[in-house]
């Protein structure tokens, strides 16, 4: 088809422009030829009246035109001055030749008139040149008679002559043009006709032959896109066709193939399904837990073994009674509940309850945890089926948890109690010790005397440690009543922090060890009691001290951190482990206090800030105030937290864990809000 489309085409095409090209160049030769005799003939008329002229003006001086001189000269000189002119003579009024180019040259031997070009100018047939183009100008004398008559003729070869070169030119030219435009016309009808018919054919090959997943190639012109186009649409559609035949078809095995099994699988449920029925009524009637099952008509139709022996009763004398009845004959404590929850089931619902009856064969009263969930009968009516556990023992044992709850509450509000009132009541002779004590060293150390005197140094220091004991279990005692009343003031916590490290520069001395303050400068004032931060600074850091060992280095950072802040206070009544924070980080400033010591376990991390909480073995530690490892009252971390927590801030410890041998360190981090003026 591609070819004969093409044939057709290229044989159309060579046949307009040959006939196109050809009528062109006869038409273009004709005018050329017509052109050229006129050209010649106007030639040959311009010399015919130059000659004319000069003849007639010798004639009007009365000679006659037989006895001219010159004239023969003067036709040779003409035809020889244009080879194209074949003869000039000029000739008597009766016709006869009086003077020639060519003396030889006899007009009327067998001349033949053909046709009239012109009034002047004929078409003769000669029989030595052929045709010729004979121009004949009249002679008049003085007188104005005519005396005789010009002949200038030139013969038809020289026209032919001229054509055939002209056609010889033309047909070069118009050949070469043919061969250019029929080139042209070839390449346009190969690549933008022919070409992408054939690739189009190529896709509607494919397409037929089951390939839809083709693409089109680019055609170079729109009606051709958009045949390619149509196509691609085309196989798209059918691709989706076939897909959802394919797919329908998978469907229909994947059908036929169910059918086929669930004709099998019912075959195998008939033959089960009573085996399956044997085996839930046997499972039902071996169960642990009490099962009952009763109607929508509220009556009992199955109750198993474990129910028997659990409600004290035989499943004869209550099998088709009202559930209800059955309840009120164990003296059901709540069967208002039953009944509700009875109907809810009924609806689909599934429940639990407790149940608490008397049970009649020993009066036992018994407490029962019951389970209840909609079940369908044999006529498609729903029914109720409740199993019940003993939950009796496990009643007991509850509420005598919750009774030592309550007890272990009472108890420990009494020690806070008991905390809180021995504190303010040692405080008090504490003080008269104390004081009569630094009366008897400093003014009275002469009347002691010198063996009494070491006695009384041990007793100020026990008193003291003893009074130091004292104001921590006052504050924690406020702490836990709230009545801790912090003296607020906008200060520098760097100027606090060096308060702090001067009161315990002692310390340091005494245990060998070095500190080093990093202190960030520019931090922004807080708003805070710096007593109690002086209090806060000190436990923590005699706290490094004491488990730091000798030789040891303790640093105190002071930095700005950003960090997530709590939004409002804990809810201490429902859970005190969650609050609610705030979507972008707000200023603190954070202390940390960092050791060279043995160190903190991970799961005391949490636990140190608990009260009378110490961190190891008891038998490990030893007394005083800085020693090493040296066993306090475990209340100096839980006030730290608290003043901080009062504070708004947050403090927490941070440590690889403990190791007496390597010393991995501690760092205590401390976080105190930024006033917003700040």
């Amino acid at each position: 088809m591609k070819s004969t489309l093409e044939k057709r085409i290229l044989i159309f095409v060579f046949l307009i422009l040959g006939l196109t090209i050809g009528i062109n160049t006869a038409l273009n030769i004709e005018g050329f030829r017509r052109d050229y005799r006129d050209g010649l003939l106007l030639r040959c008329q311009s010399v015919a009246t130059e000659l004319k002229t000069s003849v007639e003006k010798v004639l009007a001086l009365g000679l006659p035109l037989d006895e001219l001189e010159g004239i023969n000269a003067r036709c040779q000189e003409i035809v020889g001055s244009d080879p194209e002119i074949n003869y000039c003579l000029i000739e008597n009024s009766v016709g006869q030749p009086l003077y020639s180019s060519d003396p030889s040259f006899h007009f009327f031997t067998g001349v033949q008139f053909l046709k009239a070009i012109s009034d002047s100018t004929s078409l003769l047939m000669t029989p030595r040149w052929g045709q010729i183009y004979d121009l004949s100008l009249p002679i008049f004398d003085a007188s104005g008679n005519l005396s005789g008559r010009i002949r200038i003729g030139f013969p038809d070869s020289v026209l032919e002559a001229r054509t055939a070169k002209a056609l010889q030119r033309a047909f070069i030219i118009f050949g070469l043009a043919f061969l250019v435009i029929f080139g042209l016309v070839f390449l346009f009808t190969r690549r933008d006709l022919v070409g992408p018919i054939h690739r189009l054919c190529d896709v509607a090959k494919e397409i037929a032959g089951g390939n839809f997943k083709v693409v089109v190639p680019p055609m170079s012109t729109p009606d051709f896109s958009e045949l390619g186009t149509a196509l691609q649409e085309m196989a798209a559609s059918l691709r989706q066709r076939d897909e959802q035949i394919s797919e329908s078809y998978r469907e229909l095995e994947e059908t036929n193939r169910e059918l086929q099994l669930s004709y099998e699988r019912q075959e195998q449920i008939g033959t089960e399904l009573g085996r399956s029925r044997e085996m839930y009524r046997s499972l039902l009637e071996d169960a642990s837990d009490a099962i009952l099952v009763s109607d929508d008509e509220d009556r009992l139709v199955l109750l198993n073994k474990a129910a028997e022996a659990f409600f004290g009763v035989s499943r004869h004398a209550v099998q088709g009674t009202n559930l209800f009845t059955f309840w009120e004959k164990l003296e059901c404590e709540n069967v208002d509940d039953q009944y509700e929850m009875h109907q809810s089931i009924l609806l689909g619902n599934f429940h639990e309850a407790e149940v608490r009856f008397t049970r009649p064969s020993d009066h036992t009263r018994l407490i029962a945890w019951g389970k209840g969930s909609p079940v369908v009968g044999r006529d498609g009516k729903r029914m109720t089926q409740m199993t019940y556990r003993d939950v009796t023992r496990e009643r007991e044992i509850t509420e005598n948890l919750e009774r030592s709850t309550a007890e272990l509450q009472r108890l420990n509000q009494m020690k806070d109690s008991f905390l809180g009132l021995a504190s303010h009541e040692l405080k008090t002779p504490l003080t008269v010790i104390l004081g009569y004590s630094d009366i008897l060293l400093d003014e009275m150390a002469d009347v002691v005397g010198e063996e009494a005197l070491p006695m009384l140094q041990h007793i100020d220091e026990a008193a003291n440690r003893l009074s130091n004991i004292v104001r921590d279990m006052v504050d924690v005692s406020m702490l836990d009543s709230h009545a801790l009343r912090l003296r607020e003031r906008v200060v520098d916590i760097n100027e606090v922090i060096r308060q702090a490290l001067k009161e315990i520069e002692y310390f340091f001395t005494v245990r060998k060890q070095s500190h080093e303050l990093r202190l960030a400068e520019h931090l922004p004032l807080i708003k805070c009691d710096p007593d109690r931060l002086v209090q806060v600074i000190t436990n923590l850091v005699v706290n490094s001290i004491k488990f730091t060992p000798d030789g040891g280095r303790i640093t105190v950072e002071t930095r700005l951190s950003y960090r997530l802040k709590y939004m409002g206070e804990r809810d201490e009544e429902e859970n005190d482990d969650w609050r609610r924070i705030g979507r972008a980080p707000a200023p603190f400033v954070e202390i940390l206090i960092n050791d060279t010591g043995i160190g903190i376990d991970g799961a005391d991390q949490v636990r140190v800030f608990e009260k009378f909480y110490e961190v190891g073995i008891i038998e490990e530690h030893s007394t005083g105030k800085v020693a090493f490892k040296g066993k306090g009252t475990g209340l100096g971390l839980t006030i730290v937290k608290g003043i901080v927590e009062m504070h708004g801030g947050e403090v927490w410890v941070e440590s690889p864990g403990c190791d007496p041998d390597h010393f991995p360190g501690s760092t205590f981090h401390i976080l105190l809000p930024i006033p917003s003026e700040s």
